[in-house]
């Protein structure tokens, strides 16, 4: 047995049903993977297949699988792998090499790829002998998985794959790294916090993305209902508690200054589960007002944060802390804001202007969006004025998931992390939400979707124009540089690829594409004119 294909086998002993990725000259390693049941989804960018493989791994909790070429073909993964460091999604990334006794500067398409990936993964190493593949991938999945969950990147020369191997001493050479499996916290820390919960007049929570990476939305709502604390999330938290939940406020955000200052304000505890400083919301947001505790609740606590200066930090198993917090929770709680009357206030420039005739405003395209899909489902959503219409505008209902790029904040990412999650969800329906921007940027993955039959509708918000950057410059200097964009006629450029496309002018034609879409099992780009004016300004 060679390297490669103990490397197939050992990826199949992983549970991986699917790589996303592009061939290059390791051919072993395509000889191996051949007869196996490991499906490989050739895509038409390295890019594109890290961003399906972050989303692979977020809707599965396994971690997706990506795979490269050497030199061009690994450089072009960094964007995708840094993207699933920062937004927490499980990745093991896997590249060819030169041959070992290659390997130093000024040979022929050698990067040092683990210098390289170190920087923007959990952990990056080059396999040097055939018999470390199997405990060396091993350790890839478990430093993949463990809180918090990112991407690890494998350098695999080309001779190490073709070199034949025998099962001697296996995890000899491998380094040692602490995994966390979520412990309990200091049990007077749990006891303050249950005390200082009793005794706060105006608590406020804020949600990120753990409960929902970590599967224990029940154990949150509980907690929210015994406590009756109203709830803000973060862009990676939505959903965590249903947005038509009574004490759900709505993704925190700064459109809604006046209406933050006021809660924040008033409040006296400030409790956080999952914050994760990469999302961009600071401290000094809810750090006004009255003197305020501030409890943080973590499966780790990273030594950046400032949230560290807490006045109390519990770490390890938050699905078993909200529990033990839960059954303390004294009987006759009530809610001390009217949650409603705020979310409303919240939403109500959100909501303005209402255009439902082209161009098309955000809040039409969202409510429309919102009103149509089934109550299941993903959602996988660009960067740009597009992504602050689906965090704060579209309300999640059901068992609907909705992934963002957020921490790293990448273009290009919707499209194909949808295809990432047909793969995952392959009975779900799927919706890629765009700018024209992002969309162009991975265009190239509508071709991947028709050859390998993974049926995603591409909802393009266009406004011919990088808007959120427009916007930026011209309240900065009142006028715009570099921030218009030509297109492509998109339904034109859709039946190109093999898919349908339409271009929509109205809202009610819009609900009948959507739905239309939905029955059709096809890959559909519905092109949405849209214009942002007078919208959160």
């Amino acid at each position: 047995m060679n390297g490669a294909a103990l490397l197939v086998e050992s990826l199949q002993q992983q549970g991986v049903s699917v790589i996303f990725g592009l061939p290059g000259d390791e051919v072993a390693f395509f000889e191996a993977l051949r007869g196996s049941p490991i499906r490989f989804i050739t895509v038409r960018h390295e890019q594109a297949a890290a961003f399906m493989a972050d989303a692979y791994g977020r809707l599965t909790g396994r971690p997706g699988v990506c795979f490269s070429t050497l030199g061009p073909g690994a450089t072009n993964l960094a964007t995708g792998l840094a993207n699933a460091l920062l937004d927490r999604s499980p990745v093991v990334a896997l590249s060819d090499q030169v041959p070992t006794d290659q390997m130093r500067p000024g040979v022929h398409q050698y990067i040092d790829l683990v210098s390289m990936f170190g920087p923007i993964t959990k952990w990056s190493a080059v396999i040097r002998d055939p018999e470390l593949i199997p405990p060396t991938l091993e350790y890839a999945f478990r430093v993949a998985r463990a809180e918090r969950p990112g991407p690890v990147h494998l350098t695999l020369p080309v001779n190490v794959l073709e070199r034949e191997c025998f099962l001697f001493q296996l995890g000899s050479e491998l380094p040692e790294r602490p995994l966390s499996r979520g412990g309990r916290p200091d049990p007077r820390a749990l006891q303050q916090m249950a005390a200082w919960l009793r005794e706060a007049r105006a608590p406020v929570l804020l949600v990120g993305n753990l409960p929902l990476r970590a599967g224990f939305l029940e154990a949150l709502r509980r907690f929210i209902e015994a406590y009756q604390i109203p709830t803000l999330t973060t862009y990676m938290g939505k959903g965590a508690l249903p947005e038509d939940h009574p004490l759900c406020l709505g993704v925190i955000s700064r459109h809604a200054r006046g209406e933050l200052v006021g809660l924040f304000t008033a409040c006296d505890l400030i409790l956080t589960i999952g914050y994760d400083e990469v999302e961009g919301v600071k401290p000094s947001l809810w750090m006004v007002g009255n003197h305020k505790r501030v409890v943080c609740m973590d499966s780790v606590m990273e030594g950046e944060s400032p949230l560290l200066s807490a006045d109390l930090t519990l770490a390890g198993d938050v699905a078993a802390i909200l529990e033990e917090l839960t059954a303390l929770a004294p009987a006759d709680r009530q809610p001390w804001l009217e949650v409603t009357a705020v979310r409303e206030a919240m939403q109500r420039p959100l909501q303005r202007p209402l255009a439902e005739t082209a161009p098309l405003s955000p809040a039409a395209i969202t409510r429309t969006l919102s009103r149509v899909l089934p109550d299941r489902g993903v959602i996988t959503v660009d960067v740009g004025l597009n992504k602050y219409a689906m965090g704060l505008t579209y309300r999640i209902r059901g068992s609907q998931r909705i992934l963002f790029s957020n921490g790293l904040s990448a273009m290009g990412f919707a499209l194909p992390a949808a295809l990432g999650a047909r793969l995952a969800c392959p009975e779900e329906p799927i919706v890629a939400v765009s700018g024209d921007g992002g969309f162009l940027m991975n265009v190239q993955e509508l071709e991947t979707s028709a050859r390998h039959g993974l049926p995603v509708i591409a909802l393009v918000l266009r406004d011919n124009a990088l808007g959120l950057i427009h916007r930026m410059q011209m309240a900065r200097f009142g006028d715009a540089v570099g921030t218009t964009l030509g297109n492509p006629d998109l339904p034109t450029l859709a039946a190109a690829f093999g898919a349908r496309g339409i271009t929509v002018d109205s809202v009610d034609i819009l609900a009948d594409v959507l739905i239309e879409a939905l029955s059709s099992h096809q890959t559909w780009v519905v092109d949405v004119p849209t214009s942002y004016e007078g919208w959160l300004q």
